[in-house]
């Protein structure tokens, strides 16, 4: 199944922007919480049940928006004017092409 299909059904819209004001146009991605029972990738809070995640976010998205090539100075923005940082970014591939984009992103708060 094409996964570009699915998050144009049931993705949620978000853009990238950078600080010198450089936005991109709407696309769909899928932004959910991240609850690991490992120390895989993140820091925070370990509980018994797992991870206290610290406001940590599991990122989906098309290949096409590169979250990998990205540095500090870009952010993901939501349709709820959530801005999220990349904390680590995968290209996943089937065969020799990129199918989509992993990464875990945190939350920010900037003034």
């Amino acid at each position: 199944m094409n996964i570009e299909k699915i998050l144009n059904r049931w993705g949620r819209s978000v853009f990238l922007s950078c600080s010198d004001g450089w936005k991109s146009p709407l696309f769909k991605a899928f932004i959910q919480p991240l609850r690991y029972k490992t120390k895989l990738y993140l820091t925070g809070t370990h509980t018994p049940i797992g991870i206290n995640s610290n406001d940590v976010y599991l990122y989906i998205g098309p290949p096409n928006h590169d979250l990998t090539r990205l540095d500090g100075a870009y952010r993901i923005n939501d349709s709820d004017k959530t801005k999220y940082t990349v904390d680590r970014a995968e290209k996943i591939f089937a065969g020799d092409r990129a199918v989509y984009i992993w990464a875990v992103i945190r939350k920010t708060t900037e003034a």
